[in-house]
């Protein structure tokens, strides 16, 4: 089984801005006993919203916004993959 946990945005987290130093190490804490565990696969952060771009398909065409704002930077065709 794969899970992926996501913690909630909030104006400090999108603002960069770091957790106090006992949940990093209780966060740290926590990843490791994971990863001893054999169910933790990558740690990797994720960039703020703000950093991001969302892919919009809308009647046969698609486009492309930066972050969480509805500002269209351009109607180009995008493509991408994840996992």
């Amino acid at each position: 089984m794969r899970v992926m946990v996501i913690v909630k945005a909030t104006k400090n987290s999108e603002a960069g801005v770091m957790p106090s130093e006992k949940l990093l190490a209780d966060m740290g804490k926590y990843n490791e006993e994971l990863v001893k565990a054999g169910v933790m696969l990558a740690g990797e952060g994720l960039h703020p919203s703000s950093r991001g771009k969302r892919v919009v398909f809308s009647g046969g065409k698609k486009s492309v916004v930066d972050g969480p704002s509805p500002k269209q930077k351009s109607s180009s065709p995008a493509s991408g993959s994840g996992r």
